[in-house]
């Protein structure tokens, strides 16, 4: 009968400076969402921002200049987790191909807590000058990309802004709307009667068709 050989350890493996700081970025981004979402963007201060996420109350402000820098990199985050869960619904639910498609596909992943988040930073940028100037190109280098995305998703060819904000605000009001209407589902109503109207004007289903509406 022969011996085992004893195992070696295997030893944990150490994440570099750049990792953790990564992590630690990442963890405040996605505490800063919930909270906000929770609380409401006046409500959302950076200690409760840093206790949500599990880190010293401090971490803010060591890795971000200023509170708006951080806000404006929570829009940002936002941005890139959207695009990832916009394709994974895509290709599960094999959907998207056309513009009747994207009110549904656009409720679903603004009405999570991130675009919550989002609308609340926005409406907070009016009234403060320093986060405007921050957030707000933030947000239109996001409608910039996202268009571009949006356009090379369905096939387009010709970018027609109108038409895309025409969809893309009208869902995001709905999801401000729905905090203040006592009826989630009536809401959801409303998106799938959006969809059905865009499906009755274009039912080619292009987007170069809406956009000669």
């Amino acid at each position: 009968m022969t011996t085992a050989e004893p195992s070696t350890p295997t030893k944990p493996v150490r994440r570099t400076q750049e990792q953790r700081t990564a992590d630690t970025r990442a963890a405040l981004f996605a505490a800063a969402v919930q909270t906000i979402d929770r609380l409401g963007y006046a409500g959302a201060n950076n200690a409760s921002i840093a206790d949500e996420a599990g880190v010293s109350r401090g971490a803010i402000t060591h890795h971000f200049t200023t509170r708006a820098a951080f806000m404006a990199e929570v829009v940002h985050w936002v941005f890139e987790q959207e695009t990832r869960i916009f394709r994974e619904l895509m290709e599960q639910a094999h959907t998207g191909s056309r513009v009747a498609d994207w009110p549904a596909l656009l409720w679903d992943v603004f009405s999570r807590p991130s675009g919550v988040a989002v609308m609340e930073i926005l409406v907070a940028s009016r009234s403060d000058p320093e986060l405007a100037a921050l957030v707000l190109p933030m947000q239109a280098e996001v409608e910039r990309t996202g268009a571009a995305n949006f356009l090379q998703t369905i096939g387009g060819k010709q970018l027609d802004m109108s038409a895309i904000r025409l969809v893309v605000w009208a869902v995001r009001g709905m999801t401000m709307g729905r905090t203040f209407i006592g009826d989630p589902q009536g809401m959801e109503n409303a998106v799938a009667l959006f969809s059905r109207l865009i499906d009755q004007a274009v039912p080619s289903g292009r987007f170069e068709d809406m956009a000669k509406l």
